[in-house]
């Protein structure tokens, strides 16, 4: 990757109103980032919502997605009881709200509580941890961040994170990007929504893949 870490923090507004312009359901995407937190929370949504993200996950690469992987993830979760999907979300989210004695609650203590929230959301058909992160990022998109190959290796190449990979993903690896892409949000003053979008416009350019997210 040629770009440094300085280079990006000057281009951080261009990056951001490149991606606005150019993915090609950001409209979309941006409007669940906004809704989809409250509505999770209050139990105001429907299975489709949920399924909306798992979709999410994979077409937002537009390109060089694995579609076998796609459609047996997808077709999982759309065929899961929508009492399954809903008790999933209910527990991460008592997980979130209810914080381990570590973090000042009176939680489990066996685990963080957003690595039990990781755990109720990977429970769901076809959901591992990294696809759980997505569901995790729209629970609260100001604390968490989605995680996959393409983030990992932009956040890698601009920050001490190991630039491997890993597979599967597991909620310490989580945990090991997420620290980082927390410094890094930090070092670019934007908040995880607009490093998001930093990390897919660097990720075109550097990479060579599409700036693009998923369809609605």
């Amino acid at each position: 990757m040629d770009a440094t870490l300085a280079d990006v923090e000057t281009r951080v507004d261009e990056h951001v109103e490149t991606y606005r312009e150019t993915a090609p359901f950001h409209p979309v995407e941006a409007e669940s980032i906004e809704t989809l937190p409250d509505a999770f929370r209050a139990g105001d949504y429907g299975r489709r919502d949920v399924e909306w993200v798992v979709r999410w996950y994979f077409r937002r690469r537009v390109d060089a997605i694995d579609q076998e992987e796609r459609r047996a993830v997808e077709g999982a979760v759309e065929d899961a009881d929508p009492s399954e999907l809903r008790g999933a979300m209910w527990d991460a989210i008592d997980a979130l709200d209810e914080a381990a004695p570590e973090e000042g609650g009176d939680g489990d203590p066996r685990a963080p509580a957003h690595h039990r929230a990781l755990d109720a959301l990977a429970d769901l058909p076809g959901v591992d941890v990294a696809i759980a992160s997505a569901l995790l990022w729209f629970l609260d998109p100001d604390r968490f961040l989605v995680v996959g190959d393409r983030e990992w290796r932009v956040v890698a190449a601009l920050t001490d994170l190991d630039p491997a990979y890993p597979d599967p993903m597991t909620p310490a690896a989580y945990d090991r990007y997420l620290d980082a892409a927390r410094t890094l949000a930090d070092r670019l003053g934007v908040d995880h929504w607009r490093l998001y979008m930093v990390i897919q416009r660097v990720y075109a350019e550097e990479f060579g893949g599409e700036g693009g997210d998923a369809d609605g």
